[in-house]
């Protein structure tokens, strides 16, 4: 029985190394965007946080990417400061949130399931999502509610600036 196996593995190798190589054409699954602070930014991170609507801006892929970016910097932020509690409640309300903005419950689940993107992976980023919140809440707690928009932005640019960006 062994000289069976071995005549037809040489056979097989012979028969692969023989094959003409045929040129397939390269097929792109996905490309690199960008990188922030060590971590990279797919095309389809951001088709998917456009297709659920993860961010506040879907206008433009542009758009998106420059929101993921800010949000890398800004959870960055948050790693280093004392930290940022977040009740389970507050996670539910923003999922129920989103859901509404989705089209309700079901038209969100099958968002989900069409985007790739687990449930779990989507409780993560509603997490993040209420720790940016309480992050800046705390710390812009001091400026008039009507400077707070601007003082974000003037801080997010500093953050940027900092990581070598524009």
């Amino acid at each position: 029985m062994r000289p069976v196996l071995i005549t037809c593995a040489s056979v097989a190798v012979v028969a692969f190394i023989s094959a003409p190589l045929v040129a397939q054409p390269q097929v792109e699954l996905d490309r690199i965007v960008t990188t922030v602070n060590n971590r990279i930014i797919t095309e389809s991170d951001v088709r998917q946080a456009r297709t659920l609507h993860l961010v506040e801006d879907v206008s433009s892929d542009d758009a998106v990417r420059s929101a993921l970016e800010e949000r890398i910097l800004v959870l960055g932020e948050i790693s280093r400061a004392p930290a940022v509690v977040v009740a389970d409640g507050d996670v539910t309300a923003r999922r129920a949130a989103w859901e509404t903005r989705a089209g309700g419950a079901g038209r969100a689940a099958t968002l989900v399931g069409e985007s790739g993107m687990s449930d779990a992976a989507l409780d993560t980023w509603l997490r993040d999502d209420a720790r940016i919140h309480a992050y800046l809440e705390r710390q812009f707690s001091v400026v008039p509610e009507a400077d707070r928009g601007r003082a974000t932005a003037e801080w997010v640019l500093r953050l940027r600036q900092r990581a070598g960006m524009r």
